[in-house]
């Protein structure tokens, strides 16, 4: 029936078109029209539809750009010292076949065939071998006189040069074998998968594909980093340089590199210049069986590394989705950084370095520089330039010597910062080093001069160079210490006593409390429970803050630091008060400094929204004395008290200059409140009977915490009951945990002013688990003192004829 059809369409066809020919153009006309019209859909496609992509798809393969480098913004202290910086440098590097011995081999046989190249089809096997030994031997003779070179350079020695090579011949080798066996594993599973049986020579074939050279094994490593100029520029010169190697009998010489597979690797390191600082401390200064003669020198390392952060030398993905983000929502960014054409010319490239923590992080838009580029039109021939631009500079409030000086006081080797007989800490032992913090913000700038953290980080890679006996011993200490933990804003602590001047302004201001007219403390607050809500007279000695019947007010309650006054205080107040007192500070908003992790601070559970809501009166209770479910860290308690001194006004407290300033809601504090908080921490450390007074060393009574002399001090102790600090050395595994640290928390905060001024700065030292605040962290809170006059912050007076200090 078809064929009957066809048929028919030709005859009708031939009726039409009676010539042949005439019929096949036709024919052929057709098939034209049809690829006609296919060409012509194709074309409005591409025209059409993807004309503008496939256009600038075109002209950028029309583009030939090149790049000129930039270097990165630095970070400055506030009296302009370089915290930061780019330094170039170059590193090292040899092939990996020249560290192997597979190139001289290689170059062996290749010189010896070219020495004796119209002999060598006619010798043996034996004779050819002897050649190329020969060849050999001088090669690695070669290869000597390069170490030998390198090391003249460089100034290390050659033997430790091939060390460095072997070890990184082994690791590479390790690396190989282990991918190989994985490779094996592999193939040998796609077979049984498809149903191949493998036999030996199918496991020949495996093995042999298995062995294929890997990406490490083809490139050269680096032995040496960051080498300077000088030495950069010399190598360099050596790499382009060629020697004769005479072939002994052949009497014909070849003609290799000098120095075989090296490369000179121009490499920008970030620098940063006062990471290390020696300090000499003034030991007649110190206080009780620390004083003496001379001076000690107190090395402190990584000084603002808590601050700073680090760069790390590899870059992710993510990297380049948040700087794509950025450049999209930031139009001054995207104005600095992108060409006419929308490039972005700050966009990472292999071997970029990143910020990975820190302010290198925070800030890293702002101190990336931007590539110069050279951009090249290779069909109209036009040229646009466009000069590399520096990063940005960033400033910081941070005076860097005066953080090292404090990094040197908390430096255990002094003596401050270590258990003391006169601690009388019965927790922790003797001569065990103390973790803590520290801060000192400007009252009236909000500015932060000092932000410490102890122990430093460690500076080695391995748990060896630490000095430690074995790895577990290592990460045991890392666990316990937590050195990279920024404890100054990103630990929580409880408050402890220190909050007190706070809730009497809180009470006052809620109405629940008359600081004039007080409240009489009875021991105990519980009229029938003397062995709960104790004040800590009452615990220690049996005795009150009220002997006579008479009510203490806000100003003696504070200077006496009177538990009783505090907890009825927290009891007025209840969950919704208490709360909004300590809120009212900035507790649960945290300060966004960019230095990392912080904790906000929090009022009942950690993860609660810090309104009180299901908080118990015996949490009130507690609270007022800076106790129970409330916890900050030193930057708040700092930040607080910079606020009382202010009289209610909140100013952000920040770490960089020009940078706009958050604006904060003030805190209510009635005038007479305000009044009697200040009287009672100027009480409480300059009156004989205040608690952050005097010290007690090896018998002797009375002796002042605070001597620096036309230094006026305001300030309050806090012990804070701590929770053990346990340590699991194998998480879920059935080996116990065991409590590493146990007892309070040491805490001292003060302001300080030049002598008749109102109070200029805010200062707060918390150690971890060395109890009596006054006891270890007054002395510590003196010697910043010391340090702040040093800097030139307090003034120096001359301490009177006779007087110790």
């Amino acid at each position: 029936m078809h064929a009957r059809a066809r048929c028919r369409a030709k005859m009708d066809l031939s009726r039409l078109i009676p010539s042949m020919f005439h019929r096949r153009l036709a024919l052929l006309m057709a098939a034209m029209v049809g690829v006609s019209l296919a060409l012509t859909g194709k074309l409005a496609l591409l025209t059409l539809v993807r004309g503008e992509e496939l256009r600038a798809e075109a002209e950028a393969r029309l583009i030939r750009r090149a790049w000129t480098p930039t270097y990165r913004g630095r970070i400055f202290d506030r009296t302009g010292r370089v915290l930061a910086q780019d330094r170039a440098s170059y590193d090292v590097a040899v092939d990996y076949r020249v560290m192997t011995g597979q190139w001289a081999e290689g170059e062996s046989r290749r010189l010896a065939r070219a020495a004796h190249r119209e002999a060598w089809a006619g010798l043996s096997e034996d004779e050819r071998a002897g050649l190329v030994k020969i060849y050999r031997e001088r090669l690695d003779r070669h290869i000597d006189e390069m170490w030998v070179r390198l090391s003249e350079a460089t100034g290390i020695e050659p033997g430790l040069l091939v060390a460095r090579a072997r070890t990184i011949v082994d690791r590479i080798e390790s690396m190989h074998a282990s991918i190989a066996a994985s490779r094996v594993e592999s193939l040998k599973a796609e077979r049984a998968a498809r149903g191949l049986d493998t036999d030996e020579q199918d496991l020949r074939r495996l093995y042999a594909r298995a062995n294929q050279l890997i990406a490490e094994q083809k490139m050269a490593h680096v032995l040496i980093e960051g080498v300077d100029d000088e030495v950069g520029f010399e190598l360099e010169r050596l790499v382009g340089q060629q020697s004769t190697l005479r072939s002994g009998d052949a009497a014909s010489a070849q003609r290799l590199d000098l120095m075989p597979g090296l490369e000179i690797r121009n490499t920008t390191r970030r620098a940063y210049p006062w990471d290390v600082v020696a300090i000499d401390v003034d030991l007649s200064r110190l206080p009780g069986p620390l004083r003496r003669e001379g001076f000690a020198s107190i090395r402190s390392e990584g000084v603002a590394w808590h601050l700073l952060g680090r760069m790390r030398g590899r870059v992710y993905a993510e990297d380049i989705k948040r700087r794509e983000r950025a450049i999209e929502q930031d139009a001054a960014l995207a104005a600095r950084a992108t060409d006419a054409r929308g490039f972005d010319l700050g966009a990472y490239r292999e071997g970029d370095s990143v910020g990975s923590a820190g302010l290198e992080y925070f800030y890293e838009d702002t101190l990336r520089g931007i590539r110069g580029a050279r951009s090249e039109n290779l069909l109209t021939g036009e040229v646009d330039l466009r000069e590399p631009a520096p990063g940005l500079d960033v400033e910081l409030t941070i005076d860097i010597m005066l953080q090292a000086r404090i990094r040197a006081l908390m430096d255990p080797r002094l003596g401050l910062a270590i258990v003391q007989n006169w601690h009388n800490n019965d927790k922790v032992a003797l001569g065990t080093p103390l973790n803590g913090a520290a801060v000192v913000l400007d009252v009236q700038t909000g500015e932060i001069l000092a932000l410490v953290s102890t122990p430093g980080v460690p500076r080695g890679a391995d748990w060896r160079e630490q000095g430690y006996a074995s790895e577990a011993a290592y990460e045991r200490a890392l666990a316990i210490d937590a050195p990279y933990t920024n404890r100054a804003i990103a630990k929580p602590y409880p408050p402890g006593s220190i909050v007190k001047p706070l809730i009497l302004g809180a009470a006052a201001e809620a109405g629940v409390l008359d600081p004039s007219v007080g409240i009489v403390c009875n021991g105990h607050l519980l009229p029938n429970n003397p062995t709960s809500f104790r004040c800590w007279i009452y615990k220690q000695y049996g005795l009150t803050h009220s002997p006579d019947g008479l009510a203490l007010t806000g100003a003696e309650a504070v200077k006496h630091s009177c538990n009783i006054f505090f907890y009825e205080s927290g009891r007025r107040l209840g969950a919704r008060g208490i709360a909004k007192a300590y809120r009212d500070y900035g507790l649960g908003e945290g300060f966004a400094l960019g230095v990392g992790a912080e904790f906000p601070g929090a009022i009942g559970a950690f993860d609660g929204d810090n309104s009180g809501a299901g908080l118990q009166v015996w949490d009130t209770i507690l609270m007022g004395i800076g106790q129970g479910p409330v916890a900050w860290t030193p930057l708040h308690a700092a930040d607080a008290f910079a606020t009382l001194a202010r009289g209610g006004e909140r100013l952000a407290a920040h770490l960089t200059k020009g940078t706009p300033v958050r604006e904060l809601s003030p805190v209510l504090i009635g005038r007479e409140a305000r009044r009697q908080a200040l009287a009672g921490l100027r009480g409480s450390v300059n009156d004989s009977d205040g608690t952050g007074h005097a010290i007690r060393y090896d018998g002797v009574t009375g002796v002042p915490i605070f001597d620096v002399p036309g230094v006026d001090v305001w300030g309050k102790t806090g012990t804070a009951t701590a929770p053990d600090l346990s340590y699991d050395p194998d998480g879920d595994g059935p080996l116990p945990s065991t409590v590493e640290r146990e007892g309070d928390h040491s805490w001292f905060v003060v302001l300080v002013a030049p002598e008749g001024e109102a109070p200029r700065y805010a200062i707060a030292v918390v150690m971890e688990y060395a109890g009596s605040g006054g006891r270890v962290s007054g002395p510590i809170v003196n010697q910043i003192i010391r340090a702040m006059v040093l800097e030139g912050y307090l003034p120096e007076v001359a301490a009177p004829v006779g007087d110790g200090s």
